[in-house]
């Protein structure tokens, strides 16, 4: 009798524990693993301190500007104007150990330092891009794309006061 039931509870647990999906799922809902973001310190972003200020690009023809005001240590806002005047604003936000750009988090800061930004979107049709500094008057915004890197070169149009 013992042997019955014991059978019959490890029939149960390997039953309980096959690999398949709940009825009405499929592999093609389920969320795709989530690529590894690193995490920071909130004070990591003052790393991004040289972007004080005002900067101009050119991009598909069109100037484009861009201003970074700190707001405080752990804030930043992007202004950015394009050529017909078009103003937009974007910030750093800060969620669980980790930066995130744009509107809604698009984006998230996956590697910082002193001289560089590199941001991966979290949505679907945005590439990924980094912000490298090349010295203090001009840094490049690098978009990655399917045929190769896109570079926007910004030159320092002036310093916000410290």
């Amino acid at each position: 009798m013992l042997r019955s039931l014991l059978f019959v509870f490890s029939l149960a647990l390997l039953a309980s524990c096959s690999n398949q999906l709940p009825e009405g799922i499929t592999d093609s809902t389920l969320v795709e693993e989530e690529v590894y973001h690193a995490q920071y310190d909130r004070s990591a972003l003052l790393n991004l301190k040289w972007l004080a200020g005002d900067w101009k690009g050119k991009e598909d023809g069109r100037e484009t500007k861009q201003s970074f005001l700190f707001h405080t240590n752990v804030m930043l806002e992007v202004m950015q104007t394009e050529g017909d005047n078009q103003k937009a604003s974007q910030f750093f936000s800060w969620k669980d150990g980790h930066y995130y750009y744009g509107q809604n988090r698009q984006y998230i800061v996956t590697w910082m330092s002193e001289k560089n930004i590199r941001f991966d979107p979290l949505v679907p049709g945005l590439k990924p891009m980094t912000w490298s500094r090349v010295h203090e008057n001009e840094w490049h915004l690098l978009r990655h794309t399917d045929k190769g890197d896109e570079t926007i070169v910004m030159e320092r149009i002036s310093e916000l006061p410290s």
